[in-house]
């Protein structure tokens, strides 16, 4: 073990990655560490727990879920299948690129329209524990969506401009 180099990603205090439209996922994410927080210390301190927390961790993790895609999205973390880009032949990695995120961005755009039916349909509609209309989760899912949608079709335009070589180096995380 000792003659061994081991690589680790070192961890920096380096927040630059982190924009300004990231803001409601953080924000969202300390009110889940909150609120899950407060339900373990009822629940297993005071062993009297508050009837309202699990609901809206369960919405608010639903919510981050579709807030994070859209962060994944705009840096291009999503998974890949580098195994793909690895094997196929030079003059595929471009088309294949493009038709991925060309149906990832069809996805998204299905999922908006989805969710803006959603959010009609539940207006009136309320939680149980808590009085908040369940549209408000269908808005931010849908707001979500057309924004990976927009990520997306910004992706497929940069991958349109780019040579098979960086899109498979891109593909391959060596960028």
């Amino acid at each position: 073990m000792s003659g061994e180099n081991i690589d680790f990603e070192e961890i920096t205090d380096d927040i630059s990655v982190v924009r300004p439209e990231d803001l409601p996922a953080l924000a969202l994410f300390t009110f889940l560490i909150v609120i899950v927080a407060l339900q373990f210390v009822t629940r297993y301190v005071l062993n009297d727990s508050i009837s309202w927390t699990e609901e809206v961790a369960r919405y608010c993790l639903i919510a981050l879920t579709f807030l994070g895609t859209a962060i994944c999205s705009r840096r291009g973390t999503h998974l890949a299948l580098g195994l793909v880009y690895r094997h196929v032949p030079a003059g595929a990695v471009k088309p294949l690129a493009l038709i991925t995120e060309a149906l990832t961005c069809g996805f998204f755009i299905w999922l908006t329209l989805i969710g803006t039916h959603m959010m009609k349909r539940t207006a009136a509609q309320m939680m149980i524990s808590v009085p908040v209309p369940k549209s408000a989760l269908y808005t931010v899912i849908t707001l979500s969506c057309a924004l990976t949608a927009l990520y997306c079709a910004i992706n497929l335009w940069r991958i349109a401009r780019q040579s098979p070589d960086q899109i498979a180096m891109s593909r391959l995380g060596a960028v």
